[in-house]
């Protein structure tokens, strides 16, 4: 039996991990692999614990993630002191990359302030596991009294965002980062 728990520490190693596979990254170089964990899990995992949650099996182990910023506005202001630094010790291309990941919600930051990442293991995938977190998500968020959350996933990737209009959200915006779909929350 599955179940959605809080994030804690010891599940970092196996957020990681689960990042990596679905960023088709495993293998990589290792500087790919820092510019990935940097940009998808460090200032989450560092800085907004109490925004991320993870699915996990009957043995504890962690089979899915999702990963949340509450503000875009203080995500701004950390990401760019904090990590994108980081980034442009990897390389002057991924402090590019970086910044135009970060940049990405900010457009939408007004109505949809909260942005997230949701990644399921590959071989748990369409077993529910995604819809189970992004609820968990939605219901924590909405008591905070966070007026929306959003996300932007690949333009061309018809499964991803079916299962996201499955789960309540609507296309807002196809730009140069893929396509913004959000979720406002009721008054």
């Amino acid at each position: 039996m599955l179940s959605v728990r809080p994030y804690i520490t010891s599940d970092r190693e196996q957020i990681e991990k689960i990042c990596l596979e679905n960023a088709g990254c495993s293998e990589a170089k290792d500087e790919t692999k820092k510019l990935i964990l940097l940009i998808y899990c460090a200032y989450y995992l560092e800085n907004e614990k109490e925004n991320c949650f993870v699915a996990v099996d009957d043995n504890g182990s962690v089979v899915g993630y999702i990963l949340c910023c509450e503000n875009y506005n203080d995500y701004e202001r950390i990401f760019l002191e904090k990590y994108v630094p980081q980034a442009a010790t990897i390389s002057a291309r991924r402090y590019v990359d970086a910044k135009f990941n970060m940049l990405k919600f900010g457009m939408f930051r007004k109505d949809y302030p909260a942005h997230f990442y949701l990644n399921v293991r590959t071989d748990q995938q369409n077993g529910g596991i995604g819809g189970l977190l992004l609820s968990t998500l939605k219901a924590h968020l909405r008591k905070k009294y966070v007026r929306g959350m959003m996300l932007v996933c690949d333009a061309d990737n018809e499964e991803l965002i079916k299962f996201f209009e499955k789960n309540g959200f609507k296309g807002v915006m196809t730009t140069m980062f893929g396509r913004a779909m959000a979720m406002p929350f009721d008054k």
